[in-house]
């Protein structure tokens, strides 16, 4: 599924219910865009973070390990 942001589109790499995870490719490297249930959204770069550790960030701060 993909979810259009400004003209971006967006592929979602992970659902966790109010906790999604979208990636793109606007510059030639993927991005990935973690919403958050309150709102707020975090941006991270795969030139430092891969898709398996931004989930693994993610599980962590759901299951209270963060």
């Amino acid at each position: 599924r993909t979810h259009g942001i400004n003209n971006v589109m967006r592929v979602l790499e992970a659902n966790y219910g109010d906790v999604r995870i979208f990636s793109d490719r606007p510059f030639g490297y993927k991005r990935y865009h973690v919403e958050w249930s309150d709102g707020k959204t975090e941006t991270f770069s795969s030139l430092w973070y891969s898709k398996e550790k931004v989930i693994k960030l993610v599980e962590d701060k759901l299951n209270g390990t963060v």
